[in-house]
Formats: C-alpha cells, structure tokens, sequence
C-alpha cells in the first residue's frame, strides 16, 4: 500500500511546506540528501533552496496526479501520519545533522567529487 513519507520544510516562520510522497519512504535518505546537495548554491535562500529540493523530489512526476501533495503544516506540530523527516531550513540541519555530514553519509564523497564537490574535514 506504498511506503509513505512526509517531508516538512520549515523555514522557521509559523507554515512549514510539507511534501508528501507515497512512494518515498524506503529510499528517504539519499532522495533528500541527493535533493538538498543540489540545492546547496540557495542554502542561504529558504525559498528557492525550497523550491529546488521539492523539484529534486519529485522529479518527473510533475504532471502526475498521484505520488505526491504539497501543503502548509504547523512547524510546532509536524508529528503527522506515517514517517515524517523534518528538513530544518534555518539551521541547515536534518535528522540531527548538518546538511553536509548527512549529504556525505547518505551520498558518499565519491558521489560527491563526481559533482565536483569536496567537504573540508572540520566542516
């Protein structure tokens, strides 16, 4: 019956964005690690940064009108149905991690060179 995941996006102002998926649970860790590396130039631009990791989730399923809905969430209330990972925007963290240490967990630095990307060892 699907293996359901909520994303919740909250950039720190009273709505969060929430991303849900009916297929996405099993392989949450690297979808949104691969989604939130490629939208590391707007880190520093909660919206676009946003905007760029849903559309890294969803991929080509834009015209689909199944698999996934977007909607407004309490940020102090994210404890939805089914699995729920909560992408800190302000802070850049995820799962209790920064955003680089869960990106090269779940990716690997030899996924990462091939981006041209290297993290410093102290990050």
């Amino acid at each position: 019956m699907g293996a359901r995941i909520n994303y919740v996006f909250n950039d720190g102002t009273p709505q969060a964005v929430g991303l849900y998926s009916h297929w996405g649970e099993t392989e949450w860790e690297s979808s949104i690690a691969h989604a939130i590396w490629m939208a590391k130039p707007r880190w520093n631009d909660t919206s676009y940064a946003t905007r760029i990791i849903v559309s890294q989730l969803i991929g080509e399923d834009w015209n689909s009108e199944t698999g996934f809905g977007l909607y407004a969430v309490d940020p102090e209330n994210t404890n939805l149905w089914d699995t729920t990972v909560e992408i800190d925007m302000v802070n850049k963290q995820i799962d209790g991690h920064s955003f680089e240490e869960f990106c090269q967990y779940h990716l690997g630095q030899e996924f990462l060179d091939k981006l041209g990307f290297r993290i410093p060892q102290n990050a």
